[in-house]
């Protein structure tokens, strides 16, 4: 059995692209609410805490956020040293672990979902122009090679988390974001992205005091 060349090449673009793609991950924030009864209000000590049911990722989510809030300018804590047990984590232990540390917000993260997408990718080789569709003899052996090298379908993952901040005097909700990330090639690239996001928003609406 005999394999053309440009069945291997096509195969090998295809292999190529599908490697490409799943390697560029994506996040944005795609929905902000804030009470606007908190304009002009802004936090300096924040207690970090990741929910998680894998405890690496929560260490790691909280060390991150925690190590780029400090980096901003404000007190990031992490809340694994303070709270090890995440199943006991509640109002009661959050507000005595937090006794006497002067913490004045509280910034919680959780996955909502974990999704998938299927994205149909066209052929490299098709690029209609009009001199194609002058004559027959043109038009068909190009849009022939179309046919029989089609495009492919990619499945990705798109992974959704939710970050609130809470204020610990009124224990109100003062912030709150959605985030979407496209095809994540590790959890720390998730954080990475999601944290830089949330900072600068929160910078930007005048909720993390920057001296």
């Amino acid at each position: 059995m005999t394999i053309s060349m440009h069945r291997i090449f096509y195969t090998f673009v295809s292999i190529f692209f599908i490697a490409a793609a799943s390697s560029c991950a994506s996040t944005k924030i795609t929905s902000v609410w804030m009470d606007k009864d908190k304009a002009g209000t802004s936090y300096n000590n924040f207690l970090v805490i990741g929910i998680s049911n894998e405890d690496h990722n929560r260490r790691l989510f909280e060390t991150h956020f925690a190590d780029q809030l400090n980096a901003a300018g404000v007190s990031g804590t992490v809340s694994f040293t303070l709270l090890p047990d995440a199943t006991q984590i509640n109002r009661e232990t959050v507000a005595a672990a937090i006794e006497g540390k002067n913490i004045d917000a509280v910034i919680v993260t959780h996955l909502v979902a974990v999704e998938e997408q299927t994205v149909y990718r066209e052929s490299m080789g098709y690029r209609p122009t009009y001199s194609h569709y002058d004559a027959l003899y043109d038009y068909y052996p190009y849009v022939k090679g179309n046919v029989y090298q089609p495009g492919y379908y990619t499945t990705h993952e798109i992974v959704r988390l939710e970050t609130n901040l809470y204020e610990v005097e009124s224990e109100q909700l003062v912030w709150t974001a959605q985030s979407k990330t496209f095809a994540p090639d590790s959890a720390d690239e998730v954080i990475a992205d999601l944290v830089k996001l949330v900072i600068k928003d929160l910078k930007e609406k005048g909720l993390i005091k920057v001296e």
